[in-house]
């Protein structure tokens, strides 16, 4: 068992982590939702593979900066007790492809997982911590390579240094859900390297309003639907938008938002009508607007400050 120093425990913590979404059993890794939502799940030390220190030495436990964070020898694992995210990284300097206990730099260790390798084990290891089987909708992996020499040579000399493959949450009727994550690196040995975890409890009412969306942008009235979207976007683009679940991003400050939103692709995008000196958005560009049930367009509060205009959807 690791030793951890402090007059509190990361179970207490964790079982106070509230973000506006149901906290219920965030110690025991599922947050419950209202009747009819979506569970979320918290990520913790206790589930995770990644290791802050060596299992000999006394861990830190310390609170600051709205954060609660396990520090180690090997780097820290830190829970935002807002939002719940969690974010674990090793230390500078580390090998990041050696098995526990990590190595420095000199002398690295050939990495030796295929990418599909990696996606296999990040998606068993999610799953066997706490999050839904039924929520993941895929997985994809990004490579990070490295290299070295100048010029032409530097080519020559890339390397493999791992991957990191994220999940793709979905709820309900397989509707994507963009702002969670969850992601992890692992080494050889299937230790994690980094990670990101984010995955809220999505309520009752945001899966509803996804399922009505889902009718009026799939069946008979589809057209009407649409009609009621601003003028200027393609037929092309209005047919192939998706129905999503939005939610806070982990950098929101607000209260806990969650929304179902017919997404659409606009190619080349001008500044909602009045708004052109406040918005910072370029004149022609590929933004994803979003339009509630009702043919409202909404902004996310992390879009807000680069559109330019309040959520003309939102109650003020």
């Amino acid at each position: 068992m690791r030793m951890l120093a402090g007059s509190f425990s990361i179970a207490a913590l964790l079982a106070a982590i509230c973000a506006g979404s149901t906290c219920a059993h965030a110690a025991e890794g599922m947050i419950a939702s209202d009747e009819g939502g979506a569970s979320g799940y918290q990520h913790s030390v206790e589930r995770s593979r990644f290791v802050p220190g060596r299992l000999d030495e006394q861990q830190r436990v310390i609170k600051e900066f709205g954060f609660s964070k396990v520090e180690g020898s090997f780097g820290v694992f830190a829970t935002n007790l807002r939002t719940g995210v969690v974010i674990a990284t090793q230390n500078g300097g580390v090998d990041k492809n050696m098995a526990y206990p990590p190595q420095q730099a000199e002398g690295k260790a050939e990495y030796l997982l295929s990418p599909d390798r990696h996606n296999a084990m990040v998606m068993e290891y999610f799953i066997a911590a706490g999050i839904p089987r039924d929520q993941v909708g895929g997985i994809h992996a990004s490579t990070y390579l490295s290299g070295g020499g100048v010029g032409e040579d530097a080519a020559q000399v890339r390397k493999v240094d791992g991957y990191a493959s994220v999940l793709k949450r979905v709820v309900g009727d397989k509707f994507p859900v963009v702002e969670s994550v969850a992601w992890a690196r692992l080494d050889n040995n299937g230790k994690s390297i980094s990670e990101w975890v984010y995955w809220p409890a999505i309520p009752a009412k945001a899966l509803a309003d996804a399922r009505l969306l889902q009718q009026k942008t799939t069946g008979p009235g589809k057209a009407e639907f649409l009609a009621r979207l601003p003028a200027g976007l393609s037929t092309g683009a209005l047919s192939a938008g998706t129905v999503v679940i939005h939610h806070s991003s982990a950098t929101d400050e607000g209260p806990f938002q969650a929304l179902a939103t017919y997404d659409v692709i606009d190619n080349l995008v001008k500044s909602p009508e009045g708004s052109d000196k406040m918005s910072k958005v370029p004149r022609d560009s590929t933004v994803v607007r979003h339009f509630d049930k009702e043919g409202v367009e909404r902004r996310l509060p992390s879009e807000r400050l680069n559109l330019g205009l309040p959520d003309p959807g939102a109650k003020q």
